[in-house]
């Protein structure tokens, strides 16, 4: 009877995040890709007033609609290597991504580019960056129960990327390479790979 209690709470949390998410995405976004008319106000400079509320991220605005929290770094065990130790011709290196929640109750965690980022490396020389071309970065709420997995697989374009996305970079030799995982701008998992 526990187990169906924690399963039908659980299955509650997370129709309430699905839920707050619809929200802050609707409220985020126009619903008929219109522009918003022009006003004639003239817009008045920001409250700087101590008592200002901070602005909540997409996933902050959910963990709060849906009462859970949103996990911490120090509460995931995150997991990253490739799918192979080598990648032939013009295959595209993948990597699995993995979350996991460490803690004693659920939390909302973004899956998103919002939060992690993945860069190529091959000595001193960053050979690719999800960053450099500037994609919008969006949040992906997950809602991870303890000691619950999340799974994902992240795939390299095979590629070589600079600041700005200056177009017709020389492709990436054969050799070995390092990827990154980065959440909040740390590094917190590599994974080796070749190039043939």
């Amino acid at each position: 009877m526990y187990v169906v209690r924690r399963l039908v709470a659980l299955a509650v949390v997370a129709a309430l995040v699905v839920a707050a998410v619809l929200v802050v995405r609707a409220v985020t976004r126009p619903d008929d890709g219109t522009p918003a008319a022009p006003t004639s106000r003239t817009p008045k400079a920001a409250a700087t007033t101590p008592d200002a509320a901070p602005t909540l991220s997409p996933v902050e605005a959910a963990a709060r609609a849906a009462g859970v929290p949103v996990c911490r770094v120090a509460d995931l065990d995150v997991g990253f290597d490739a799918t192979k130790t080598a990648y032939e011709g013009t295959e595209r290196p993948s990597f699995r991504i993995t979350y996991t929640n460490t803690g004693d109750e659920p939390c909302l965690v973004d899956a998103g580019d919002g939060m992690r980022r993945v860069s190529v490396v091959s000595g001193d020389d960053t050979v690719w960056a999800s960053w450099h071309c500037g994609r919008d970065a969006e949040s992906r709420p997950l809602l991870l129960g303890p000691d619950e997995p999340s799974k994902e697989t992240y795939r390299w374009p095979r590629v070589r990327s600079v600041k700005g996305c200056t177009p017709g970079q020389p492709a990436p030799r054969p050799g070995t390479y390092t990827a990154r995982l980065l959440i909040d701008d740390e590094v917190v998992a590599k994974a080796v790979f070749d190039l043939r």
